[in-house]
């Protein structure tokens, strides 16, 4: 069960969690991209609830005239998408926590907000559980290939956030390369790429491992976007969101 959390809400819509500092797992042996596993220290901050929703971004659109994602329909998000994850690259996703007066988590914030300190598989345990999570093992059985964000709050972390894995994939702030101390080398056909967290429906459980890493360049055209699952975004803050930013 989720650990009990306090709950802000800021510009931007979702509610932010509070995750304690302290030390956590990071990364898997079993994987090069994913290794070493170790432990690292964490300081406390604040993590999005869910991720950003195309009504959530619709806001910042209307607000600073950024174009609206390729897949809107006359600038509009799909009927009945509105709760639904907004799908944009990664320089619009820090474009939008910038202006929430926020900024995207680190992927040691985003590994700890999705498992907590005990480092399990999956943010519920270590069992893969399909009713936990929309991937593609979900999507088979049910034909769903997209969901509310708030349609899984029995796959929540042990803070409290929910859909960290399946769904859609998550942008971070980190420049992906390999972690120190791994000998994995991904200069040269990454450089400058972003790392994507979480897996997303199209992909299995496999992908749905706190610790799986993906890549993709920041300024990937959205028009990729749409049916693929994501990437989509949530946002971190060091420190308590000031009032005058609270909803």
């Amino acid at each position: 069960m989720p650990t009990a959390t306090t709950e802000i809400t800021v510009r931007g819509a979702s509610p932010m969690v509070d995750v304690p500092e302290g030390y956590s797992w990071m990364g898997c042996d079993d994987f090069e991209r994913e290794a070493p596993r170790r432990r690292v220290y964490v300081p406390q901050f604040w993590m999005d609830k869910y991720p950003v929703t195309n009504d959530d971004y619709a806001v910042f659109v209307a607000e600073t005239q950024t174009p609206a994602p390729s897949y809107w329909i006359n600038g509009a998000a799909p009927e009945g998408y509105g709760d639904h994850p907004v799908m944009v690259s990664w320089r619009n996703a820090e474009a939008y926590a910038r202006w929430a007066g926020k900024r995207l988590p680190t992927e040691a914030e985003w590994e700890k907000a999705a498992g907590g300190a005990q480092g399990h598989v999956f943010p519920w345990g270590d069992h893969f559980d399909a009713d936990r999570a929309l991937t593609w093992e979900t999507g088979a059985v049910t034909g769903t290939r997209s969901e509310p964000v708030t349609a899984r709050p029995q796959g929540a972390s042990p803070y409290g956030c929910e859909q960290m894995v399946g769904l859609v994939e998550e942008w971070v702030d980190d420049v992906y390369r390999g972690y120190s101390g791994s000998g994995y080398d991904s200069i040269g056909y990454t450089q400058g790429y972003r790392v994507l967290r979480g897996g997303s429906w199209i992909f299995s459980q496999t992908h749905a491992r706190i610790t799986y890493r993906c890549f993709e360049e920041p300024d990937l055209s959205d028009e990729h976007f749409w049916g693929l699952g994501g990437p989509s975004f949530r946002c971190a803050s060091s420190v308590a969101p000031q009032p005058e930013l609270r909803a």
